[in-house]
Formats: structure tokens, sequence, C-alpha cells
């Protein structure tokens, strides 16, 4: 039987909420830059637990004071949502970095003023900073609307003016609205003053957002007719940009791994055949030779081609046991490159929240490492450190760093030809790395040491709050 709706509407909005999961949610949340205004709609408890939860958590990840404002939930299902991401909600409450208040007692005690609500949040903001947090989120269940006498356009208007607060204070606010209670006008009037939205575990950017300035200029700014018309002619050119860059890259796909390959494979069959013939000279043979290799290179990169493809079509984020994924991606490349060495040092007996393509890119980062050294034994060394709430994996080998501008193209995602000679495989680390909510880093080097590095977030990544000078690895 689902619940009443008592927003005054005359039919729920609902939708099934299975378009994620709490991992991805968190993993999502861990590598977004987040507005300071967001709002949850949901239909689905469990998904409005583990959502809210990642949000929280990954706040606190942050150095930030949080605050969860309660009201159809009880503070125990929160504490088991934060316990089930592996916060230490005990710790974190008596260290004062996280709270669990009654949102109708904060709202409503005195009466709802929306400027003394506003005020309050100030101090909050204020009082975390002083306290050396970085700085304040808060999460709030809107269900507590429903014991004021006030209309919802009414509440609507705190969220304006909150909405208008926000870009100066260090705050970053999820508001929970549940589709079972809200109805479709009400959830339509939420919508305008949120600039991101997260809807079935996927942080969404607004189109129908309208700032405070012009949401106060109109009574009702939806009614604009102009407005959405515009704002669905840019979704709609959007998405056919993205369906024709799709159909592109799909061709262009084809091509390189089936026409392409192929052909190349008969170049190469070719090239055999007359390299095992007596009458070449040395010159020629040498030039042969020269051919033989682009041409394999170019086999090989068509290959890659095939394993991105294959290996970022589908999207999935779970907690991994690193040293399980350590070992598979060891033994694939010992088995490829058995004059190899491989040294593991540091301790990777961690569980680590990321891409289920992660040995992947460990292959990818291991094999880069050896197949750009010279000699015929090459060492490459996989060392992982931890922290409270991060793993750093860095793979070490001699040789020439990576060029400081495929540094930067790859921090920057920007599309451009790597001179480093393993771009594509590149590419495909930062792509399961970013994926995963996570960071590619370029450790300093002294010029004959190439070091890749990858930061993770450990899946019990929420220790309490780092000390003074526990610095992130340089990138």
């Amino acid at each position: 039987m689902c619940p009443v709706n008592r927003s005054g509407d005359s039919e729920p909005l609902r939708r099934d909420d299975d378009g994620g999961s709490g991992a991805g949610i968190r993993a999502e949340f861990a590598r977004r830059d987040l507005d300071r205004h967001l709002a949850l709609f949901y239909d689905s408890r469990t998904a409005q637990l583990e959502i809210a939860a990642a949000f929280l958590a990954d706040a606190l990840h942050r150095g930030r004071k949080c605050l969860y404002l309660t009201e159809a939930t009880g503070p125990a299902q929160i504490r088991a949502a934060l316990e089930a991401t592996d916060v230490d909600v005990s710790a974190r409450l008596d260290a004062g970095d996280l709270e669990i208040r009654d949102a109708t007692t904060v709202y409503l005690d005195s009466g709802f003023d929306p400027d003394r609500m506003i005020e309050t949040l100030e101090a909050s903001c204020d009082a975390s900073l002083e306290a050396g947090y970085e700085g304040f989120s808060v999460a709030g269940e809107n269900t507590w609307c429903f014991h004021t006498d006030e209309t919802f356009d009414h509440v609507l208007e705190f969220e304006a003016d909150f909405d208008a607060a926000c870009p100066d204070m260090p705050v970053t606010a999820l508001c929970q609205y549940d589709l079972d209670q809200f109805g479709e006008r009400s959830i339509a009037k939420a919508l305008w003053t949120h600039k991101q939205v997260v809807y079935r575990y996927t942080i969404c950017e607004n189109p129908y957002y309208v700032p405070p300035a012009e949401y106060r200029r109109s009574s009702d700014p939806r009614l604009n007719a102009r407005l959405m018309l515009e704002q669905l002619y840019d979704i709609a050119r959007s998405r056919r940009r993205i369906e024709r860059r799709e159909q592109r890259l799909a061709v262009v796909n084809r091509v390189l791994r089936h026409n392409i390959r192929n052909d190349l494979n008969a170049i190469l069959g070719n090239l055999s055949l007359v390299a095992d013939t007596d009458s070449l000279d040395a010159e020629s043979r040498d030039r042969l030779e020269i051919a033989r290799q682009y041409a394999h290179d170019i086999v090989e990169t068509a290959e890659k081609a095939r394993t991105v493809q294959r290996t970022v079509a589908d999207r999935s984020i779970e907690s991994l046991a690193l040293r399980s994924v350590v070992d598979d991606a060891v033994r694939r490349v010992e088995s490829s490159y058995p004059a190899a060495t491989i040294e593991r040092t540091g301790d990777d007996a961690r569980t680590v929240l990321a891409d289920i393509a992660l040995e992947e890119a460990l292959v990818e980062l291991l094999t880069n490492g050896i197949i750009h050294q010279s000699g015929e034994e090459p060492t490459v060394t996989l060392a992982a450190s931890t922290r409270p709430t991060e793993v750093v994996l860095t793979v070490e080998n001699p040789g020439e760093p990576i060029p400081e501008s495929d540094q930067r193209a790859l921090r920057q995602g920007v599309e451009t030809s790597l001179e480093h000679g393993s771009g594509l495989g590149l590419w495909l680390v930062k792509w399961i790395v970013d994926r995963s909510g996570g960071r590619l880093l370029f450790p300093e080097s002294d010029g004959s040491t190439c070091r890749i590095a990858i930061e993770l977030r450990t899946a019990a990544g929420t220790g309490t709050r780092p000390a003074d000078g526990d610095d992130r690895l340089a990138d």
C-alpha cells in the first residue's frame, strides 16, 4: 500500500529507483564537484539511505563537519546506513565530526522562520571553520514540512533564500524529497531551486534550475513557456550531438578493429615471407625489419582499442580486495614477460572502492613499465602505501618520466596524442581510475625513474579526520 501523498497534489510521482548502487554513488560523489545546494529525489527507503550515507561519508572523508536532520527515518537507521559504508559512527559522533538531529525540532520548535534558519546555518558554517574543518555539510529529510501550517510555496521560498546565500557559505546541502509523499507539482517546484539533483543513484545537472533572482521575480517561473521550450531545445540538441559523436566513434572503432587490423596482419604475413628469402642485402633487411615493427605497433594499437572499448563499455563499482586484484594482475604480466621481475612492497591488504576493471589498469601500468626498459631483464616495483582513507599504488621502473605535457593532458582530460609510447593504455588507466573515484598521479622523479601512481579510496574510507600535516601525495 502506497503512503498517502501529503503534499496536496493528486498523484505522487513514482519511478523505480533501480538505476545504480550504493558503491556507484559513493564513487560518483568522490569524483564530482558538487554544487552547494543539491536535491535527492527517491521512492525507495533503501536508495535514500544509501545515497544520503554516501553523501555524508564523502563529506567526512573531505574533512567536513556533518549534520543529518532526520524525520521519516530514525537515528538508528541513519547510523546503520553509515556503518554500511564503514563509517565509525560512534567515533565520529564522539569527536563531534557528525551530528544526527531531529529535523522537526530544528525547523519548527520556534516556528518556521526562514531568516532564522539561514542565520543558524551561517553560524554553523563559521563554527565548523573555526574548529578546523574544511566546511559544513548537511543532509535533511524534507518531510518535516508536513508538520507546519505553512504552504509548500512558503517552504520553497526558504529553499530559494538558502540557494541565494549558498555561494557565500562553505556549505554543501542535500535536501531529500520522497516521491511517494510529494506529488508532481511539488517536485517540479522543488526542481526550480536546486542546480544539481540526485536521482536513481546519479548526480544530474538540472536544466530546470531557476537562479534565485529569477525565482523571486515570478510567482510561477515554470509557467514561462518560452523558457521551458528553450531548455527542451538545448537538451534535444545536446542529445543529438552525443548520438552523432557515438555513431562516428562506432564507425572509426569498427574500421580500426577490423579493416586496419586485418590488412596489417596480411602485410605482416607478406613481410615475413620476404624476410625468409636469401636475396636481401643487410640494408634492405634492416628496412624490412623497421617496416615490420611499425606494422606490428599499429596492430597492437588496434588490439588496445578493442580492450579499451570492452573495458570501459560498462561501469561497475564494487568493494574489491586489493591484494587479490594485485595478485591477478602480477600473475598475468609475469606470464607475458617471464624475463621481467616485479617487486612488491608495502601493505596491499585493504579493500578498495573501485571499478571492476581495476586489474586491467594495473596490468597496463606494469606492462608499460616493462616494455619501456632496454635491458633484457627489466625490473618493475609495485609499492602500496596506506593512509586512513586511501591506498596509493605506485609503479616505478628505470627510465624517463612521463613527459609533463602528457601528464597535463591526462590530468585535464584533453584529447591529444601522448608522446609516451603507451598513450592509449594510459588513457585506459585514467578512465578506470576516474570511474573508481580515484586519482591518477605522477610522483616526482629524479629524471631517471618513471613513476605512475593510482590513489583509491578504501571501502572503509571514513576514518577519523586527518591530523594536521597529513598531506596528500602530490600530483
